[in-house]
């Protein structure tokens, strides 16, 4: 079903998790980006004799969202674990 065809009553509902897919699938585009850059950042690393961990640029990277998620309203913890799990795939993604 539809939203144009939902009852009335479930319209919204259905709209709004349209709405919510769309941006699941932005999000999703977005990592996806972020990883070929950690990528291309990993072989910059390699070719000029650079470690592919840096835990103090991994811990303002998380900092940063931190603040960020506090200016949008968002819990601050939560938003630095996803932003820690965002950090492993990088690393993973640099030791390609």
């Amino acid at each position: 079903m539809t939203c144009a065809s939902a009852p009335l009553t479930e319209r919204t509902l259905c709209e709004l998790r349209d709405e919510i897919e769309q941006i699941d699938a932005t999000l999703i585009a977005t990592i996806a980006r972020r990883t070929v850059l950690a990528r291309a950042a990993g072989r910059v690393k390699v070719a000029s004799g650079q470690p592919i961990t840096d835990p103090a640029r991994e811990a303002a990277v998380v900092l940063r969202a931190s603040v960020l998620a506090r200016a949008a309203g968002l819990p601050e913890d939560e938003i630095r674990a996803l932003y820690w799990q965002l950090m492993a795939l990088s690393r993973r993604a640099q030791l390609e």
